[in-house]
């Protein structure tokens, strides 16, 4: 019953004052077939039909009612007066068998039932220790100052003993036991030894009732060791009634060391499943380690390849632009050799005998008149197969770059006779592409 919360703990008392039923075992098989629904477990337990629900009334609505904590509402409809009427006997009679109850157990010792669920179990154990430490004093073993819940969690992680003990105020014994026994050194210093969780509460609070009723325990003074085993924490060990110091602390001794083994295995296991983890982790990061590395690899590949790629691109754009331009000369060499002037005959006036020497030694001859422009010149040598496609045109002596290519930015070339030209000349083209 340790898993159960606090009020899921109030529930299964209350089915119980209702049903008459005493196995918890039972009572907490109804409710969560019910979904943990009170009432329509108890309507099911007294054979009574489920209430119908009421009409909706859409005018002026009823405004919202604080939530109160309590099982059966008053009687609204012709069917809630009917079961009211029709419960009320069982409602007197667990209600005077629990008058009875109170009223027997407070005969011999035993706690009356709580009424009210948990609200505070942090609060319950605080005010149990501080009462205790009043009535009994400081030297005892310490208490744990959290819930039942929370302290099964914090021995269940720590893989450490739980002692739990339930006081009873109204006990015969209890005084006795925890001035003899809790409160000596011989005990404090035995639960500090064996490392184990101390925790406590009075079974007159809802905490405590609540942890009394997981436990079972049948008198008082009571104390109960709990142990993770098999991943669950289990009663090892249980002592109820006076027990002398010398008793107890024997028993905390070989209860401890027969149930170590749990421990020790829980803490295998633990260590097993660490290392198991830590091996993943590092496998893990092995991995993404290595898949991060292969993704950077392919990422330089790919860079590497559209590098290449845009390479290779801009190779063919230059090889195209290349062919593009030789097509262009080619076609322009067509078409300016029909600008080329004819050869004058020889021995006539105003004639220039022009010697050109080629970058690769050819050498080309021709006669112009004086009258031919310099772009003739050009054109004659821009037109024949083994001239650069760039080049310009240069005289010795002096050496000047004669102006002969023709351009649309300058004005027109000059004539022979106007650039100097004599009877015979003797010009140089030099490559530009060199």
């Amino acid at each position: 019953m340790e898993e159960l919360t606090p009020h899921q703990m109030d529930l299964l008392v209350q089915l119980q004052e209702l049903t008459g039923l005493e196995d918890l075992g039972v009572c907490r098989a109804l409710l969560e077939s019910q979904d943990w629904d009170l009432e329509s477990v108890a309507r099911e337990q007294l054979g009574m039909l489920p209430t119908p629900p009421e009409p909706e009334q859409d005018d002026n609505p009823a405004p919202p009612v604080a939530p109160v904590h309590q099982v059966w509402n008053l009687p609204r409809t012709y069917m809630g007066w009917l079961l009211y009427v029709i419960s009320l006997p069982a409602s007197l009679l667990t209600g005077g068998m629990g008058a009875m109850w109170a009223f027997v157990t407070s005969l011999v010792g035993l706690p009356p039932r709580p009424t009210s669920q948990v609200a505070d179990p942090r609060g319950d154990v605080a005010a149990f220790c501080s009462d205790w430490e009043k009535s009994y004093g400081r030297e005892h073993p310490p208490f744990n100052s959290g819930s039942y819940s929370q302290v099964l969690e914090e021995a269940k992680r720590e893989l450490k003993f739980l002692l739990v003990y339930l006081h009873c105020e109204d006990h015969q014994d209890s005084e006795r036991f925890c001035k003899e026994v809790l409160s000596n050194t011989a005990m404090v210093e035995q639960v500090a030894a064996s490392n184990i969780i101390f925790w406590g509460c009075s079974v007159t609070r809802p905490e405590g009732y609540r942890v009394s009723q997981a436990l079972r325990e049948n008198t008082y003074p009571f104390l109960a060791m709990i142990v993770l085993r098999q991943n669950r924490m289990v009663v090892v060990g249980r002592r109820e009634g006076m027990v002398q110091l010398e008793n107890m602390v024997q028993w905390i001794q070989d209860t401890v060391t027969d149930y170590e083994a749990f421990i020790v295995a829980a803490r295998a296991e633990r260590d097993e499943r660490n290392l198991d983890r830590e091996i993943r982790s590092e496998q893990e990061q092995a991995f993404a380690e290595t898949l991060r590395r292969d993704q950077e690899r392919e990422q330089r590949a790919r860079e590497q390849e559209e590098v290449e790629r845009r390479e290779e691109e801009e190779r063919d754009r230059l090889r195209r632009e290349e062919l593009d331009r030789k097509d262009q000369i080619v076609r322009m060499k067509v078409e300016l050799a029909g600008e080329i002037p004819e050869e004058p005959e020889l021995g006539m006036e105003d004639t220039v005998r022009v010697v050109i020497k080629l970058p690769g030694g050819q050498r080309l001859e021709r006669r112009f008149l004086m009258s031919h422009s310099l772009k003739h010149i050009y054109y004659f040598v821009f037109c024949h197969p083994d001239s650069p496609d760039q080049f310009d045109i240069v005289t010795n002596f002096p050496r000047r770059t004669l102006p002969c290519k023709p351009s649309l930015a300058l004005p027109a070339p000059q004539t022979l006779k106007e650039a100097g030209f004599g009877k015979s000349e003797m010009l140089f083209v030099a490559d530009l592409d060199s």
